[in-house]
């Protein structure tokens, strides 16, 4: 493919960075490039210099996970900025099994507003940010999940139309009409922590402490979008996921379907 192809991606835990490299693989891009909106650094960027973002691409694939059946705010901020000045785009959300919500839908419906020609758009699966608690999706991106990303990515350097926002579904909800979120904060146990300052460097919002583990303050204890970076990446485990048992027995409820049924990737084109 001779058009100049990157990715920008919001991907705490490297589910939706794995799908969108596989898109671009299927397109034939070895080398893609990447902007990492993970980072507060390059959201400012972003924010501050948005024509930058496109100046030397072609192709913009666009990735996020769901929260809540929506978007995170911090990508809906970055995306708002971008001007496409017609250069064409994939979108790409990566949800946990339960559903996409209106966040596949938002995405387009910026881009097209921005001035990007939409070739094609999809929804993929992730293991949930909550699996620790109830285990959904458990290693998802799999091989399966991985191959058809880039079968996405093949088929959608061969079209030739534009996609319409009329072509997005939207799976509504209480979540997804609700402007709320609602996330899950983890858990910190100081006697495990061994200042390592991983979890501060991967935090999306950069509200940890890269010398305690611990939230700056109480505003940016607030500000958690619950992603499960931090416990992710922590070895020690001195961050965790938990709940209360009532919270526990309500995702158990609100997940129960997602742990036991598997939902496969919805591919788009015009």
């Amino acid at each position: 493919m001779s058009k100049s192809i990157g990715i920008l991606y919001f991907s705490p835990t490297n589910t939706t960075k794995r799908i969108s490299i596989s898109v671009a693989l299927g397109m034939g891009v070895k080398n893609p490039e990447i902007i990492d909106m993970t980072r507060p650094e390059i959201r400012e960027k972003i924010k501050s210099k948005p024509n930058e973002v496109t100046n030397n691409i072609d192709y913009l694939i666009v990735g996020a996970p769901v929260y809540f059946g929506k978007l995170p705010v911090e990508v809906i901020e970055c995306l708002k900025c971008i001007k496409g000045n017609g250069k064409t785009s994939t979108a790409i959300v990566v949800y946990g099994n339960r559903d996409y919500g209106k966040a596949l839908y938002c995405m387009v419906e910026i881009l097209l507003k921005n001035g990007f020609r939409m070739i094609s758009a999809g929804a993929f699966i992730g293991q949930h940010s909550y699996s620790d608690i109830v285990p959904v999706a458990i290693g998802r991106p799999d091989k399966v999940d991985l191959d058809i990303a880039y079968f996405f990515g093949n088929n959608s350097k061969k079209v030739s139309g534009c996609l319409s926002l009329e072509k997005i579904p939207i799976q509504s909800d209480i979540f997804s009409r609700s402007d709320k979120y609602m996330p899950l904060k983890s858990t910190f146990i100081s006697e495990l922590c061994i200042q390592c300052g991983i979890c501060a460097d991967v935090c999306p919002i950069g509200i940890l402490s890269p010398e305690t583990g611990t939230f700056l303050n109480q505003k940016g204890e607030d500000q958690c979008i619950g992603c499960m970076a931090c416990v992710f990446n922590c070895d020690q485990k001195a961050r965790i996921a938990k709940a209360s048992v009532i919270m526990k027995l309500s995702m158990k409820y609100i997940l129960r379907k997602a742990a036991v049924e598997r939902q496969e990737p919805l591919m788009i084109y015009p």
